[in-house]
């Protein structure tokens, strides 16, 4: 298919003649085809007339010398005038096939090979991977002619330089031109440089490139130098009429005894040290913020921004002061800036986006609610989702999203500015799980929160912008938490102590009182204590890969990770269930539940009975002398709403009757059972229903419906007490797959229970139905019920924000109750549900778990033989029979569901997990 460059050459022609030469053949052109006949022809022009030779048969055979390998001779024997050609001298034609032998030059150490007549290699002499340094590149071979440009690229993991160039034209010159390209990430910027492969530009480009960044890093030195300086001279300056104590320093491997030998005899230490720090440095000027005309723009008389380190607007005049500070935080490694706004009135809302516009802050934190206890705490400075657009002066703000979590909502929203007509991305972090008196009960909230906030910095983020409703006291909590975890990490050392007092020296009353100091404390141990396990459903199959991997005998990630759980051996005390009366009561002496969450209830049935939520750091002992009835169950927080859960060991045969009534009072709707009544020859759970109404003490129970299911029996039960009219429904789920053995048989099919119960239920989309709790039984109300609580508060989480957390899921069961995922095999089996529930698809992990095809069959064929012994036709017949149910329930549920909760409206009260000072998790 390849074609001979072919030049025509007339020999003995006519002095006066112009010479034309043509081959009469569909290949038009002079590339001739290789043994292949053409048929060829002379002409020349004689006194303007043409005269054409006798054709000639053609068949080119080229060897590989360049020679002349076809010659066709021909003759003219006629003339056009016979009077004056008579005697006409003869023209011979020659045509020849010619191959020319293309030439190479080597230069800069690029070496050309040729390969064939047409083309040829390119490889760089004296450069191999073994010599390359600095990040993955590849090499890019250009070549250049009197045509488009050719490129080819060959990546750095080759080991050597090498391009071929094939099908090339003839008669052509090239030019090849060889470029190193490698890119390089720094902060956030990538710099992606070409490198051509000469040595003096190659050495003077990354010479220059030293010296730029050299010059950068002298700048941010000296910037950093000086603003110690400034700092230490501004210090100096300062007459303390109360000076500061000598704090050294806390290193990160004695954070746990700092916090003990502080927290003892009534966190008198911790007291001393708050009460040490000036709650106002009077040596700095607040003169702006006291003028007559910024008075109406400060919510709070005594929290007003010093001069030094406000915030001013570019508006100038009166105009240009808002309530808002500047606050330095800087460690060994970095300083960035956090700007504190007291929480926005009404008519300074505009200078908030102002504010936000000039500093060019791209996140805001804001740790508050709009409205707490019935007192505004902030204004509402974005717009409803329902409306979309609000305008503020000279700022129109959009909302894009809102996404609800339990503890946060993180709305992304355009700021436009009518002025600029341009505009940005701002997202907004609302944190909802802070009371306006106290603080929250546990620090992982806060340090979840840090890490929301994190994954939306970037490289060109301004300040981000942090208030709450003062923006002193949560404020200077969050930023103490962000910037001594920076520094934890840094130096492996921290001293909250001289923060508290640095955040004071730039904006009064930071960190307010002395349980968000001890906050501080708390959150450092946790963090430092167990670190990051939080993992993204994106990453869980790679991650749990990794733990899983063994070195030898060396125990995995895995289960180091496992090995680090807290035990939580007798934290709280359980003296209810431990006294002798109530000993007959519980299946296991090691499961007994705590005092401060056990449930709760009176024999009189006037309400629902359940412990005060404000009050989970002392057990009352009046409320114990209120409750004069004990059963062990303990209420366990959902991922939703605290107390959602109800973990219950199996009813014995004298606690059925308190069993029914809690039931009763909870005004449970779903009861989950993980055992049968009896496995294995031992008792389980006293079996509290029947094939007839059952009656114990003054409470009655009938079964309604039975459904039973290849790996689960539905139960639709009716509950009623003698004293009372009402009647509740419950629905009753049996797994039949856990018998006999410690983990189920397959945790796909757990998994699919639990899908089911949510469908039905309308616990994904209903705030009222997450609210009523569900009730889970196995023998101890721990081993088994463990697990499936583990289950259902990780798969919320999943399917709300695609993250969860086994660590600290597993971590806050062994905080509310005895005996939960007690073994390394338990702990292992919910990294293998969630591996079951999400599988990759596609090369991306599917959040949606496969529904799988339940058939309804007989219950007694269920527990006694194998489902598939059931007819076809009976399984058919009874599926169309729940489907049409199933669709009339989900019809009922959706017109009862409630609509997503609204801003400030989330799941959890504020006063639900919190105290007036915080526990740390110091098990070691």
């Amino acid at each position: 298919s390849k074609t001979i460059p072919t030049k025509f050459v007339w020999s003995n022609k006519p002095l006066s003649s112009e010479n034309v030469s043509q081959c009469k053949d569909t290949f038009k052109d002079v590339f001739l085809k290789p043994s292949k006949e053409y048929t060829c022809t002379g002409k020349y022009e004689y006194y303007n007339t043409f005269i054409d030779s006798n054709p000639e048969q053609v068949n080119i055979h080229c060897g590989e010398l360049p020679t002349p390998t076809s010659k066709c001779k021909i003759t003219q024997d006629h003339a056009l005038n016979k009077d004056v050609l008579s005697n006409h001298i003869l023209t011979v034609f020659f045509f020849f096939c010619i191959l020319i032998e293309p030439s190479f030059e080597e230069k800069n150490n690029v070496k050309v090979t040729g390969t064939s007549h047409n083309s040829f290699t390119v490889k760089c002499n004296n450069l191999s991977m073994k010599e390359w340094n600095g990040p993955k590149g590849k090499y890019i071979a250009k070549l250049i002619s009197n045509r488009p440009p050719v490129e080819k690229e060959n990546e750095t993991e080759n080991e050597y330089c090498s391009f071929a160039f094939e099908n090339l034209y003839y008669h052509t010159n090239y030019t090849i031109e060889v470029f190193i390209y490698f890119c390089s990430s720094l902060s956030g910027i990538i710099w992606c440089v070409p490198l051509s492969d000469n040595d003096k530009a190659v050495i003077g480009f990354l010479a220059f490139l030293i010296l730029v960044t050299s010059l950068a890093l002298l700048f941010v030195l000296y910037k950093i130098f000086l603003l110690n300086r400034k700092r230490n001279t501004e210090d100096e300056e300062i007459l303390l009429t109360q000076p500061l104590r000598r704090v050294e320093p806390i290193y990160a491997d004695g954070l746990v005894e700092a916090y003990k030998s502080k927290i003892a005899d009534e966190a008198r230490l911790f007291m001393d040290e708050f009460q040490s720090i000036p709650r106002i440095f009077s040596n700095y000027t607040i003169k702006e913020a006291k003028k007559q005309e910024n008075q109406f723009k400060n919510r709070y008389v005594d929290i007003l921004p010093y001069d030094y380190n406000r915030v001013t607007l570019s508006t100038g005049g009166e105009d240009s002061y808002i309530n808002a500070s500047f606050i330095e935080v800087q460690v060994i490694y970095a300083l960035y800036i956090m700007l504190v706004y007291l929480r926005p009135k009404d008519e300074t809302i505009g200078d908030f986006w102002r504010m936000v516009w000039e500093q060019k802050s791209s996140i805001i934190v804001m740790v508050t609610r709009c409205e707490e206890g019935n007192k505004i705490k902030c204004a509402q400075y974005w717009p409803s989702l329902d409306r979309e657009t609000e305008i503020f002066e000279d700022f129109v703000v959009k909302i894009r999203s809102e996404e609800h979590c339990p503890d946060y909502i993180i709305r992304h929203l355009i700021l436009n500015n009518r002025e600029k007509a341009s505009e940005r991305e701002i997202t907004h972090i609302q944190f909802i799980s802070w009371p306006d008196h106290g603080v929250p009960g546990d620090p992982c909230l806060l340090l979840k929160l840090r890490r929301r906030v994190n994954s939306f910095k970037n490289f060109f983020s301004g300040p981000v912008v942090v208030h709450c409703s003062a923006g002193v006291g949560r404020t200077g909590t969050y930023i103490g938490i962000d910037a001594m975890i920076e520094s934890l990490e840094a130096e492996g050392r921290v001293d909250i102590y001289g923060f508290v007092a640095k955040q004071r020296r730039q904006r009064c009353l930071m960190v307010q009182v002395e349980a968000q100091y001890i906050l501080i404390h708390t959150a450092l141990i946790e963090h430092n204590q167990f670190g990051e396990t939080e993992v993204s459903l994106s990453e869980f199959h790679s991650v749990l890969n990794t733990l899983r991997q063994k070195d030898g005998s060396d125990p995995s990630l895995l289960e180091m990770e496992f090995l680090k759980l807290p035990k939580f051996k007798k934290w709280r005390t359980f003296n209810t269930g431990s006294i002798e009366d109530n000993k007959k009561k519980n299946r296991d002496s090691a499961v007994i539940p705590y005092d401060f969450n056990r449930v709760l209830f009176r024999l009189d049935i006037e309400g629902n009975q359940t412990s005060d939520p404000e009050d989970e750091d002392e057990y009352s002992s009046e409320e114990e002398e209120e409750s004069n009835e004990y059963i062990n169950a303990s209420f366990i927080n959902g991922y939703w709403c605290s107390k959602s859960l109800i973990a219950a060991q199996g009813p014995l045969p004298n606690t059925t009757e308190e069993f029914l009534l809690m039931l009763y009072q909870q005004q449970t709707k779903t009861l989950v059972m993980l055992t049968d009544c009896q496995e294995d020859g031992k008792d389980y759970c006293c079996q509290y229903w029947g094939d007839e109404k059952k009656t114990f003490g003054d409470m009655e129970i009938e079964v309604k419906k039975t459904e039973t299911f290849p790996t689960y029996v539905r139960r639709h039960l009716e509950i009623q007490s003698s004293k009372k009219k009402e009647v509740l429904e419950v629905d009753q789920y049996q797994f039949l797959k856990w018998k006999g053995r410690e983990l189920p048989e397959n945790a796909q099919e757990l998994i699919e229970m639990t899908r089911i119960i949510r469908e039905n239920g309308n616990y994904d989309n209903s705030k009222m139905n997450r609210n009523v709790p569900i009730v889970v039984h196995c023998n101890n109300g721990s081993s088994r019920t463990g697990i499936f609580c583990a289950l259902w508060n990780l798969l919320d989480s999943a399917y709300t924000e695609k993250l969860v957390d086994i660590f600290l899921e597993v971590k806050n069961l062994r905080k509310e109750r005895q005996g939960m995922v007690e073994t390394i095999e338990q702990y292992q089996f919910l990294y293998s549900a969630l591996e079951a529930a999400f599988p990759v698809q596609n090369g991306a992990v599917n959040t949606t778990p496969a529904k799988d095809n339940a058939q309804v069959i007989s219950e007694t064929t269920a527990l006694l033989t194998e489902p598939n012994s059931t007819s076809g036709a009976d399984q058919k017949e009874a599926a169309e029979s729940t489907a049409a149910e199933s669709s009339e329930q989900e019809a009922k549920e959706s017109s009862t569901a409630e609509a997503p909760p609204a801003e400030g409206d989330g799941e959890k009260t504020p006063t639900e997990g919190t105290t007036n000072g915080p526990a740390a998790t110091v098990d070691v």
